[in-house]
């Protein structure tokens, strides 16, 4: 992915803000290779589905789960330190990225019709 390269399908009804996973496909570029959603995840969240799951806390954190190990630890903690500008210990460094990472698979599996996602706000209007 390279540093123009915006993430697709991103209707930020998950997350407001993916700034974090953005720097951390900017900073680690080919390194990030790992981390670019498959069509597995989107089967993944699938099944998650078909069991009953419905809860977006816990489908993300399924997902977080399954996607720690393809988080590139030195590119989190860099995209981290940018972004947040603090230094955090590597795991929460992988689990903020890792998270981030659901939430964009989520985006991508409603916009493949997989899910139906509700915004984070919804307007109400005043009378």
């Amino acid at each position: 992915m390279s540093t123009d390269t915006k993430l697709l399908l991103l209707s930020r009804k998950v997350f407001s803000d993916y700034s974090l996973l953005e720097k951390y496909f900017e900073v680690c570029g080919e390194g990030a290779s790992e981390s670019i959603p498959r069509p597995t995840d989107i089967e993944y969240v699938k099944y998650l589905v078909s069991r009953g799951s419905t809860s977006l806390d816990h489908i993300l954190n399924e997902l977080k789960e399954r996607l720690l190990e393809r988080v590139n630890a030195n590119c989190s903690l860099r995209a981290t330190k940018e972004v947040l500008g603090v230094n955090l210990p590597e795991s929460h460094s992988v689990a903020l990225v890792s998270v981030q990472l659901a939430g964009w698979i989520l985006e991508i599996a409603e916009a493949l019709g997989v899910i139906k996602l509700r915004p984070l706000y919804e307007k109400k209007e005043r009378t």
